[in-house]
């Protein structure tokens, strides 16, 4: 799916979103938000924004998050270590859309998933510090740092060669 425009504000926006929601609810929100930013994000890096529709529609060499993560790790846009973070992510999300009867963070394989996520080893003091529930907090966290790190490419902001 062609990424859809946001803004760095509809960040602050997702986060409120993603707090109300049940961990399905969390994980598929999230995990589609990630997914539409990195989508920007390579958009980003285009010389010709004209073949984008084309390369991010339905059946574009870009249209899948899969095919996004490789994309960014093998032309060197992202390192292999977001690249694990964003294919977790990935899988988490996915997982979450297609059981229908129980899926939680607090189960495996999703709790295991989680916790090899760059940002899994939390503690109940960040969870009440965040406020987010401590099972699904390392996929929150890890979602909330990607997306601060393409608004920052995609936005320009700290970012040298926008100044």
């Amino acid at each position: 799916m062609e990424p859809i425009e946001t803004l760095p504000a509809d960040a602050r926006d997702m986060h409120t979103f993603f707090l109300q929601e049940t961990d399905r609810g969390a994980a598929v929100l999230a995990g589609s938000y990630a997914e539409n930013l990195l989508g920007l994000y390579l958009q980003s890096f285009m010389v010709d924004k004209s073949v984008a529709e084309k390369m991010f529609g339905a059946h574009g060499s870009l249209a899948t998050f899969s095919q996004r993560i490789d994309f960014a790790q093998g032309f060197g846009h992202l390192d292999a270590k977001t690249c694990a973070d964003l294919h977790l992510v990935r899988k988490i999300r996915n997982y979450f859309a297609h059981h229908p009867k129980s899926a939680s963070f607090t189960e495996s394989p999703v709790k295991e998933w989680s916790a090899t996520l760059s940002t899994g080893s939390v503690t109940a003091t960040d969870a009440a510090f965040t406020g987010v529930a401590e099972p699904r907090l390392p996929y929150l966290l890890a979602v909330m740092n990607l997306i601060l790190a393409f608004n920052v490419r995609t936005y320009g902001y700290g970012n040298p060669e926008s100044a």
